[in-house]
């Protein structure tokens, strides 16, 4: 996508102007409100068929996306918030009429769906995040996609130079708090969504952001399911090899518990390990492969191991670390680490 931006990235920038699908629905009416209340102008329409002419939070409603875009002409940007039968319609919808960047919150949408509006946004050149992302943030700017960060973000999200790459929406928003007491702050957060299918992958975030130099480092959140982590791992190496990519990574895989437990669906639809395919153990040694090569990933054991990872690969802090003992661990954590002996 042609950079029209000055501050921010292709999935969220100072010029995104949004239209929010389903914007009357109880979810997408709350989120709307905060996000109004925290980041305001950028929401600028949205659509319920039926409702238009009603307002949400000031944001006008409107009955299709032609008549909001006809009205607001820079919008740019979809968040779809619309029952699962629904998506395709809503996604179909928003790339008819021009928008660009597609962000899917809606869960439990059919695979079979998923699969033809990611193969149709694709060839007009529409790039879609999730289903069931939680959105994204960009501290810098301020501003933010969906509900990311909960009603008061600065909680969490500090300016910085970390990306945070996650198939979770809530370790998204626990990793930035983590890292934030330590002394990093975050340029971006994406929640990409845990789905069979996910429209935008690690590699595809990856790829975008090799040539940023607001990117100090990349902190990957994956699991067991599908090859997304070892298509990341290889994207990675295949950069480094062109000369396009020297940013630390660190990365995190979820579910090794889960190796001799297959067609088990653990938390996200996609996090299942299938006909031996989706191991956490395949993925981690896909990572330690390339950090061997190229000396830039680092693959945490742990989950809160992600800030040793950080740094042991020099990555500066953005501010002053207020933990100076070197011990962090994520809120609300409970972990024994030494009855907890599991080895790679």
């Amino acid at each position: 996508m042609e950079r029209t931006w000055n501050t921010g990235t292709v999935y969220l920038n100072d010029q995104t102007k949004i239209i929010v699908m389903g914007i009357t629905g109880r979810e997408a009416s709350q989120v709307v409100s905060e996000s109004e209340a925290l980041y305001p102008g950028f929401i600028l329409a949205g659509v319920t068929p039926g409702k238009g002419g009603s307002q949400v939070a000031g944001v006008p409603v409107y009955n299709t996306v032609k008549e909001a875009l006809s009205k607001h002409p820079s919008i740019n940007t979809g968040i779809v918030y619309v029952p699962p039968a629904s998506v395709k319609d809503a996604v179909i919808e928003l790339v008819d009429a021009g928008i660009k960047v597609i962000f899917i919150i809606t869960e439990h949408v059919p695979i079979r769906d998923t699969v033809y509006f990611y193969h149709y946004a694709k060839e007009r050149g529409v790039i879609i995040v999730g289903p069931t992302s939680l959105g994204c943030i960009v501290p810098r700017i301020p501003a933010r996609i969906g509900a990311i960060g909960g009603k008061d973000p600065s909680i969490a999200y500090a300016d910085g130079g970390l990306v945070i790459l996650s198939k979770s929406g809530g370790l998204t928003t626990t990793t930035a708090e983590m890292f934030k007491r330590r002394g990093w702050g975050v340029y971006m957060a994406l929640a990409l969504g845990g789905d069979v299918i996910s429209c935008t992958t690690f590699a595809d975030a990856i790829e975008n952001m090799a040539d940023d130099p607001n990117v100090k480092a990349v902190i990957i959140q994956g699991e067991v399911g599908g090859s997304y982590e070892e298509e990341a791992a290889q994207t990675i190496l295949r950069l480094w090899e062109k000369g396009r990519w020297n940013k630390p990574v660190a990365a995190f895989v979820a579910g090794r518990f889960q190796e001799g437990l297959e067609g088990v669906s653990f938390g996200h639809a996609g996090a299942i390990v299938e006909r031996g395919k989706g191991k956490a153990t395949d993925k981690i040694r896909a990572f330690n492969e390339v950090g061997k090569i190229t000396g830039l990933v680092k693959v945490a054991e742990f989950y809160h191991d992600l800030v040793h990872c950080i740094e042991e690969l020099g990555v500066p802090r953005d501010f002053a670390d207020t933990t100076p003992e070197g011990k962090v661990r994520p809120l609300y954590s409970t972990i024994d680490e030494e009855n907890c002996q599991f080895k790679a």
